[in-house]
């Protein structure tokens, strides 16, 4: 058996807690490819930086949940291995992640909305923290059904305090496998929701069954540009392209993320294989790409509060909230993760089929996380002539 911190504690205690609020815009859809691999697409949004890591964990891993109070709480050993994006501040957890049978999952914000079960009936041979889901479905499911019915049945995830962010972690899940089936689990209103996802998309509040009634909004909007239109002896004439999706929403909430998200995946056209369609996923990623100012807060301290609204105190000054830290993708058919971070640009792979998940002990990859184009100056050559 190998070792594992025993619960979230281990990890706090080596934390500095003095940590701004957590920002929250995330973005998640899939692609499938002509030749039918199932591709899983994720940008992860943050207020401070992760660092993140790809965290590489083996078959065989201990692991102990955490129990209201910072209790221990349920044990488990892990039967498939896994690896997924890790954070500094808590660097044996993953916020997004899939093992070796296929099974993705992403872990999104979902402030405002995200209430667990009653701490007070709690029993601590099965509870974990709502940090831990991603490390228990990974270590212990090979598919959506039995994910589900993990959820349902194995374990019990209590309303708790996540230690590093001092404050409960208000997330939501994206559970999707190889053979493309994707739901969305949801605990709102201290109960556990599993919603059916056809559309394959999430991002964060309101939570997701609100998101797709919004969808009906836009179901107008289009790929294909609008034609001519005579009004009396005026013609209207398109002067451009992408007349189709006018009214498209163009901001960086939520909710206008969840509309393009569900349309863009839906509208890109697939490639022939499925790095054609990584590169296709990656391209889609781009139009949700924050960069650093582009989402702001006017006072120097800036909290969410009970009601998913954002708070704040302290003297007005500007401050960035939210980049885009990095950017996953999970090819759950050929089992390769890709990743590039908002520094470094540079798509990185990870191939699950090569790694040795006998080996015991979790193991780190560090991401290029710098800024470093190649320098083609000297790969001039000369023209070749045209021939007649």
């Amino acid at each position: 058996m190998r070792n594992f911190p025993k619960s979230l504690a281990a990890v706090a205690a080596v934390v500095v807690l003095n940590i701004p609020a957590p920002a929250l815009a995330c973005t998640a859809f899939q692609i499938t490819s002509k030749d039918g691999a199932q591709i899983y697409f994720r940008s992860m949004e943050f207020g401070y930086p992760f660092n993140s890591k790809v965290l590489v964990v083996p078959r065989g891993t201990d692991f102990t949940g955490t129990a209201p109070g910072g209790k221990p709480g349920k044990k488990w050993t892990a039967k498939y291995g896994f690896v997924g994006l890790n954070a500094d501040i808590a660097p044996t957890l993953l916020a997004d992640g899939q093992n070796e049978k296929g099974l993705a999952l992403g872990m999104l914000y979902l402030p405002g909305f995200a209430q667990y079960l009653d701490p007070q009936a709690a029993p601590a041979d099965k509870s974990i923290g709502s940090w831990e889901v991603l490390s228990y479905l990974l270590a212990n499911c090979s598919s959506v059904d039995e994910a589900v019915a993990a959820l349902q049945n194995d374990v019990y995830v209590a309303q708790q305090e996540f230690v590093p962010f001092k404050e409960v972690l208000a997330v939501h899940y994206w559970i999707g496998d190889n053979t493309g089936k994707v739901v969305i689990a949801e605990y709102v209103g201290g109960k556990l929701k599993i919603h059916d996802a056809p559309l394959g998309t999430l991002t964060n509040s309101p939570p997701y069954d609100w998101q797709t009634i919004n969808v009906g909004n836009y179901v107008d909007i289009s790929p294909v540009n609008v034609p001519l239109r005579q009004l009396g002896k005026f013609t209207s004439v398109n002067y451009g392209q992408g007349s189709g999706a006018i009214g498209l929403p163009g901001d960086m909430s939520p909710p206008s993320r969840f509309i393009r998200a569900a349309l863009f995946s839906h509208w890109a056209t697939p490639g022939a294989t499925a790095s054609d369609t990584v590169n296709l996923g990656f391209h889609v990623l781009n139009t949700f790409d924050i960069f650093n100012g582009a989402i702001q807060s006017n006072t120097a301290d800036q909290t969410p509060n009970t009601k998913g609204f954002l708070t704040s105190s302290g003297q007005p000054k500007l401050v960035n909230t939210d980049t885009t830290e990095w950017a996953v993708s999970h090819d759950r058919t050929n089992l390769k993760t890709y990743v590039r971070t908002y520094g470094g640009l540079k798509i990185q792979m990870v191939d699950l089929k090569a790694i040795d998940f006998d080996k015991p002990g979790m193991r780190v990859i560090t991401l290029q996380s710098d800024f470093a184009p190649e320098d083609i100056t000297s790969k001039a050559e000369p023209l070749a002539a045209k021939s007649e």
